[in-house]
């Protein structure tokens, strides 16, 4: 497992909190991957925000890769992702934002969609560790099932129940950003 530092979209002093997991999972890499760049006393993903909206939205893919480039971090929006790829990166030291459908059974997960970052991977189980900014999901029935700031934190999610919600077409097409 990385030691990325852990940040709670739950508790943002903005009134963007329930709906900026993108930019909280961008945060927390931005934070391990260039420590320096993200500092003062407010929180670091309100800080990251700032910096979003600058280029648009929270949800927007385009405007948190403008984001993260402005901090230093080469990053590319993929729809190719494995759990390989994840791990290939984990192995060079990288964390990997994903982005994956939380509502909904994992026979068939629905929804606008969620951010997560993933953060390491257990072999022995074949679970992923991940920074979840809001809380714990349900992978089989959908939804959250602990939502208390810090309840995300280094989440094991098992390969397949999460996969099934993340590559939704098929082998190799999740939702990730390519960092570097």
């Amino acid at each position: 497992q990385l030691p990325v530092p852990y940040l709670s979209q739950r508790d943002s002093a903005t009134s963007q909190g329930e709906r900026m997991c993108f930019s909280s999972s961008c945060a927390m890499a931005a934070a391990f991957l260039k420590p320096t760049t993200l500092a003062g006393s407010a929180q670091l993903d309100d800080q990251y925000l700032q910096i979003v909206q600058r280029y648009g939205d929270s949800t927007s893919a385009p405007a948190q890769l403008q984001a993260l480039r402005r901090l230093g971090i080469a990053a590319r929006f993929r729809s190719d992702g494995s759990i390989q790829l994840l791990i290939s990166r984990l192995m060079r030291g990288i964390p990997c934002p994903v982005g994956w459908l939380h509502h909904g059974p994992v026979s068939a997960p629905r929804g606008a969609g969620h951010w997560s970052l993933v953060v390491g991977f257990d072999p022995a189980s074949s679970q992923l560790l991940m920074h979840d900014p809001y809380g714990e999901a349900d992978l089989v029935a959908g939804g959250f099932c602990k939502r208390s700031v810090g309840s995300g934190r280094s989440v094991r999610y098992s390969s397949k129940n999460w996969g099934s919600r993340w590559m939704v077409e098929g082998p190799s097409s999740g939702w990730w950003l390519d960092l570097s």
